[in-house]
């Protein structure tokens, strides 16, 4: 019906195509910048401070009464105290991860719980939180807990000398962090790229494959545990009379004493607000509180019924109040923003004998939820959440809103008028409204990733987990998993203790949401905006597959080659993908099915069949790429990696042979000039496998800007700008 139609358009209807970095080109069609900040009105302070294992019970305000947290307790009653916020994780790493990038963290093979001596995690051509405040004139800073990696190589950093890669690489002007975590070596600060108050005459040495020579250990040494003994793991290099996990040598006048770790981290705080009291400033503030090993300071031990553990969250509450005052006497209170969090949910007994769990009595660190951290089950990701910004909140108020950390950068893009680049932080978005209490909007959904790897999708009245392996119990945490081979199905509106699966008598909701799920793990699709991807091997290198020319056979390279290495995912009619290389247009094209497998070739165009990712829990969220019985996968004995089709199954259970997906560039072909009307996506539905406008009923027709038919079934992939077809009346649709 609409063959041709393009030709009839206005001549200025033209699509200019531009190469975008994502550190400086802005996506226009999320529209960000909602200008919820005046030009004329002044910019408020941000401080996002984020505890560290503090459950979502464990804050009196919260409903914990065998502990009091006034200081916290007095923010909460002045701002907005959110009862369903959740991490995008159950553990540090990939939480902090996504709450930085704004992507789901298992989109990115390598963000499990990092090592000490772990490489930065997040790229310097990556956008971060702190990129969007940097730009838009704030200072920066990241204090406390890091966990993402320090250096451009894991286990190659060298601890003597300035790191080649740290938080200035990825938009923070001031750092001054633990090197990982407490309970890991090594065990000194880092502050602008080098060991805080290094000592020549202790050089510093991290492994963690073996011990160094004389140097005693939990192990073989409990007799030098003098102020934590471990319970499991743990057991490794002693500092201040602690184990660790991992080995160091060296460190000196260096090394932290555990019970200075909240004096030191509020110190730095408080100097760099001092210092940038005249200037709007974002600080990205992690406490050490309430993980372990928990050796508060001496003021606090012993100070509380739930012994350390009830200690560091007394300690925890200390520090939000040395924050808020200071803050009243830098006199920048009033237009400052705090809002207080954790990276994840609770655990008790985590490593060391510190009576966590014989003493809890009858506190619920997790509240209402089950589970704790590590955990598929709600008490993983379930954390507290509080807004205040007197300025703004004048009025403090309890929000039932279904929220995520994943929304940060886009919400305070909103929040500071400022823009997000092409394809960064694709997964944000902006809730601002419901952060600041205006409205009790929920998210449409979260999702949560479990230690596993293996998914949840929340919606405000159901959970469902995907089947992934793993004990349904933790034998050393005692930690419920939520793990199991089945799926899960809880009705959270009637239950929010998950104690009663119902997938059996809710199938249809069940498979609902499973989909849902699985459309959200595809990788974007380009139309009039080009997503490029990395497709790699994590099990096996990793090897990025990389073309050498339409026509030639693929090769698997150690690190990306440019564009060469660069493909992206168009829809096909079929809704299969074809998948295209940017340096040479080439297609990605299926073998035929025979063993021994023939190497994959790419052609000059689109092939006769197209291909189709698939992942789930059990795959660690990588994914097999196929085409019928045929599959990419790379050959382990080949010299040469060459990408091989094994065909007919072979291999496909081998987890060297799954992919990683990593979004690595976008380019834009702008719609800007088009003289047509704008129909809103929200408008349009698919029924039985029809574009339908909701308003008239009527079956319409979508194209690309190109003049490529969009299937009904591939809707839901549907990213940017697009021609609709209703009528024989033409307007463009933009697809968030």
């Amino acid at each position: 019906m609409w063959n041709g139609f393009f030709s009839h358009l206005p001549m200025k209807f033209q699509i200019i195509s531009n190469n975008m970095n994502p550190r400086n080109i802005l996506f226009p069609c999320l529209g960000f910048a909602a200008g919820a900040v005046a030009q004329d009105e002044q910019r408020p302070n941000v401080i996002f401070l984020m505890a560290d294992d503090l459950g979502y019970g464990d804050l009196s305000c919260y409903g914990a009464t065998r502990v009091s947290t006034p200081n916290v307790d007095s923010i909460a009653r002045n701002g907005i105290r959110f009862t369903d916020c959740h991490a995008v994780a159950s553990t540090s790493t990939p939480s902090r991860y996504s709450v930085l990038t704004g992507e789901y963290c298992f989109r990115r093979h390598g963000t499990d719980i990092a090592a000490g001596n772990a490489g930065m995690i997040i790229k310097p051509e990556q956008y971060t939180v702190a990129d969007l405040f940097r730009n838009a004139g704030y200072r920066t800073a990241a204090i406390g807990k890091w966990h993402l990696g320090l250096g451009s190589e894991g286990g190659k950093q060298d601890w003597n000398a300035e790191l080649d890669w740290t938080p200035r690489d990825i938009g923070f002007d001031y750092h001054y962090l633990m090197a990982a975590t407490a309970d890991r070596v090594p065990c000194v600060f880092i502050e602008q790229g080098r060991v805080a108050n290094h000592d020549p005459s202790a050089p510093i040495y991290v492994s963690y494959e073996k011990n160094f020579d004389g140097e005693p250990t939990g192990a073989n040494n409990p007799e030098l545990l003098t102020k934590q003994k471990s319970s499991h793991g743990h057991n490794n290099s002693i500092v201040n009379g602690i184990g660790r996990i991992g080995f160091m040598k060296g460190g000196g006048k260096a090394l932290w004493r555990d019970e200075d770790l909240a004096d030191s981290i509020i110190a730095k705080s408080i100097n760099f607000m001092a210092e940038n009291k005249e200037n709007p400033f974002f600080m990205y503030l992690c406490t050490n509180d309430i993980h372990v090993p928990r050796y508060p300071a001496d003021r606090f031990r012993g100070q509380s019924p739930m012994g350390l553990r009830g200690d560091a969250i007394l300690q925890f509450d200390y520090t939000v109040g040395r924050i808020a005052t200071a803050l009243d006497s830098l006199g920048i209170a009033d237009n400052t923003l705090l809002i207080i969090t954790s990276d994840n949910g609770p655990v008790l007994d985590d490593g060391y004998q510190d009576k966590a769990a014989t003493l809890v009595g009858t506190h619920k660190p997790a509240g209402p939820w089950r589970g704790g951290k590590y955990s598929a089950f709600e008490a993983g990701t379930a954390v507290p959440f509080i807004v205040n910004w007197p300025a703004r909140i004048k009025e403090g108020k309890v929000s039932e809103a279904l929220i995520s950390h994943i929304d940060d950068i886009a919400t305070f893009a909103a929040l500071i008028g400022a823009e997000v680049p092409l394809g960064a932080a694709y997964d944000s978005q902006n809730h601002l409204s419901t952060w600041l209490g205006e409205d009790e909007t929920d998210r449409d959904f979260v999702v949560e990733m479990a230690q596993a790897r293996g998914l949840s999708y929340r919606t405000k009245d159901w959970k469902y987990i995907e089947p992934m392996p793993g004990n349904a119990k933790q034998s050393q945490t005692g930690i419920e998993t939520g793990y199991s081979s089945s799926p899960q199905l809880y009705n959270i509106a009637k239950s929010k203790y998950e104690s009663s699966n119902v997938y059996s008598s809710q199938r249809a909701v069940a498979n609902e949401l499973a989909q849902k799920l699985t459309d959200l793990r595809q990788p974007l699709v380009s139309g009039d905006t080009c997503f490029w991807y990395h497709l790699l091997t994590p099990g096996r290198g990793p090897r990025y597959a990389t073309s050498t020319g339409a026509g030639k056979g693929m090769t698997g390279k150690t690190s990306p080659d440019g564009k060469k290495s660069q493909w992206k995912f168009v829809l096909r009619t079929d809704g299969n993908y074809d998948i295209v290389n940017r340096a040479d247009a080439s297609f990605i094209v299926p073998n035929a099915v025979q063993i021994p497998a023939l190497q994959i070739k790419t052609s000059a165009t689109s092939p006769s069949n197209g291909w189709t990712l698939t992942t789930n829990g059990n795959m660690s969220c990588l994914y097999a790429v196929v085409s019928g019985k045929a599959q990419l996968n790379q050959a382990e004995q080949s010299n040469s990696w060459k990408i091989l089709n094994w065909g007919d199954g072979t291999n496909t259970t081998d987890v060297g042979c799954r992919y990683a997906v990593h979004l690595a560039d976008a380019e834009s072909t702008t719609t800007s000039g088009i003289d047509l009307p704008e129909t809103s996506s929200d408008e349009i539905a698919v029924r039985d496998n029809h574009f339908v406008n909701k308003i008239s009923g009527k079956t319409v027709e979508i194209f690309t800007v190109d003049g490529r038919r969009v299937p009904a079934q591939t809707g839901h992939r549907l990213r940017g700008v697009y021609i609709l077809c209703d009528a024989r009346k033409i307007s463009k649709v933009v697809y968030p």
